[in-house]
């Protein structure tokens, strides 16, 4: 019986480190796209809005990788996907979940097809706070901002890559900052300031409307303590009979190995339910009006005292694990 879940990692090593996670983007469009193809996805256009396109190139398709933390303008995308389904062309449509059940709304039909591939989404800022985030870098920068990525894998002292970070180039610096570093991503991970919807998303569960559904692989170490994951592991859900035939393809260019989908759904939280809404979100939207974007993110999360930030980066895990315990007990 379906959905069914499994630990998805690319074979090749470039994928791996141009991916968010495992690649799993990159093995389903060489698997499905073969020959007369469009491929829909979310891009950066040239001024830094994030939208959906289209392309009919497989190497073009490759701007769509990695996560971008802002809500998508679709635009006509479902109209595009809709003619060339008509024309019989292969479609594959990658998007939120909320997005994949606008699309099959709008097409009111079943195609054989169209190939939906959803990932699990934590919530999604509008691209106008995204934009005042971009104005903040450049006037601290004084510069253009001309190249931005979300997810860029680093490998951190311990020898582990890890890609919660941006890489963004300001003229002619580049900056890499990780969740703690930078303000958009610890706002982001906080859920501090989501559009109101995404708080209560009624796709935040495990009822998938994609063919495939793809994700960080969360606890992955506990389950393959030997394996090398940190370089990125994906977990792919396969929720219809169209995606295990893909998932079939897909061993070519990737290790797959089935595992258990309640772990899955226990250590992934967004397949449980909605982003919880940050104490503060009201706050940081009325400060955004008319505060840099950095000011209204410190009122609403302010950094942890200096002491604390010191004995983060110096203390090994396990001690910062039995600190916290004896915090709580005696709190």
């Amino acid at each position: 019986g379906l959905p069914k879940a499994y630990y998805a990692a690319s074979k090749n090593v470039d994928t791996l480190m141009a991916s968010a996670s495992g690649g799993v983007f990159t093995s389903v469009i060489d698997t499905y796209c073969k020959e007369d193809f469009a491929i829909f996805g979310v891009q950066f256009d040239d001024r830094f809005k994030v939208i959906h396109s289209y392309s009919e190139s497989i190497e073009e398709a490759k701007k769509y990788r990695k996560s971008k933390y802002v809500q998508s303008d679709i635009n006509n995308s479902f109209k595009q996907a809709e003619t060339f389904l008509k024309d019989g062309k292969k479609v594959l449509f990658t998007g939120t979940p909320c997005q994949i059940a606008g699309l099959r709304l709008f097409l009111r039909k079943e195609y054989e097809n169209l190939f939906c591939l959803d990932l699990v989404c934590h919530g999604v800022p509008s691209q106008n706070i995204f934009d005042k985030y971009m104005k903040y870098i450049e006037e601290k920068y004084k510069g253009k901002i001309t190249d931005f990525t979300f997810r860029h894998k680093v490998q951190e002292k311990n020898g582990k890559w890890n890609s919660r970070n941006v890489k963004i180039k300001v003229s002619d610096k580049e900056l890499v900052m990780n969740s703690s570093e930078d303000k958009y991503l610890k706002g982001y991970h906080s859920g501090l300031f989501y559009r109101p919807s995404c708080y209560n998303c009624q796709y935040a569960n495990q009822e998938r409307i994609s063919d495939i559904t793809m994700a960080d692989f969360w606890g992955v170490e506990k389950l393959y303590p030997e394996d090398d994951v940190h370089k990125g592991i994906s977990v792919i859900l396969v929720n219809t009979p169209k995606g295990q035939e893909v998932l079939k393809e897909l061993t070519e260019t990737m290790s797959l190995k089935e595992v258990d989908l309640d772990f899955v759904i226990e250590s992934n939280g967004q397949l449980n339910r909605p982003a919880k809404k940050h104490l503060k979100h009201e706050d940081f939207f009325k400060h955004i009006s008319n505060e840099r974007f950095d000011e209204a993110v410190n009122k609403c999360i302010p950094n942890p005292p200096l002491i604390k930030r010191i004995a983060s980066r110096i203390l090994p895990n396990e001690v910062k694990k039995i600190i916290k315990k004896i915090i709580k007990w005696r709190g």
